[in-house]
């Protein structure tokens, strides 16, 4: 079976999203990953290690809702249709940056974390995504419906989004995240020179928020 066209798009997205963040680390130590603009602006390792913990929180409830659409036989074909609301959250993640929001504090990233460990990390997580993305292939993405991991327990039984729309979700928040790492290492001050680096990582302040 071919597979659908929008869950092709969504997993040519998936890999050019870990492509994106294998050339921005590539070449990194990790005094480089860990280095930080300014106060208040997160370092490459911490939008990497953000995207580790959302996406992580996001695969249980991903295949709850694949592994349910097959049970009740929800299949279709696109094109799909998504409300107004999902539409404006997926939107509101994308580029460009239109809003900045602060990192809830259950998704707030280490302050320091190694290139090789995270990288890794990140790859498997993205590989679980893309795995699941294909494991959808023939069920109705605008039919079957995800819990969103970020509400209570409460809420999440009641406010639920298509599986298309949430796929879309997650590919645009790590498109974003990885533009905002790219940020810091085309930032003037970024130091490209390992020993000097480690003397600014020394004395800079920390920071929590996120683009």
């Amino acid at each position: 079976m071919a597979i659908d066209p929008e869950l092709g798009m969504l997993v040519t997205e998936i890999d050019a999203n870990l492509s994106h963040a294998e050339t921005i680390t590539h070449g990194l130590t990790d005094a480089q990953f860990n280095w930080r603009p300014q106060a208040g602006r997160w370092s490459i390792a911490e939008c990497v290690s953000h995207l580790v913990i959302v996406d992580e929180g996001d695969i249980a409830p991903l295949r709850a809702a694949i592994e349910k659409g097959r049970a009740q036989n929800r299949t279709g074909e696109g094109p799909y249709e998504y409300g107004f609301l999902a539409k404006k959250f997926v939107a509101s993640m994308d580029l460009p940056v239109k809003k900045k929001f602060k990192a809830p504090k259950y998704y707030v990233p280490p302050q320091e974390s190694g290139l090789e460990k995270t990288m890794a990390e990140y790859r498997r997580v993205a590989g679980e995504i893309r795995a699941l993305a294909i494991s959808a292939n023939g069920l109705h993405l605008g039919k079957v419906k995800s819990e969103l991991a970020q509400l209570p327990g409460i809420l999440r039984a009641i406010i639920k989004m298509p599986l298309g729309a949430r796929l879309a979700l997650m590919v645009a928040h790590d498109r974003r995240h990885l533009w905002q790492a790219e940020q810091v290492r085309q930032d003037a001050g970024f130091v490209h020179d390992s020993q000097s680096i480690r003397s600014v990582l020394d004395v800079q302040p920390q920071g929590s928020l996120r683009a």
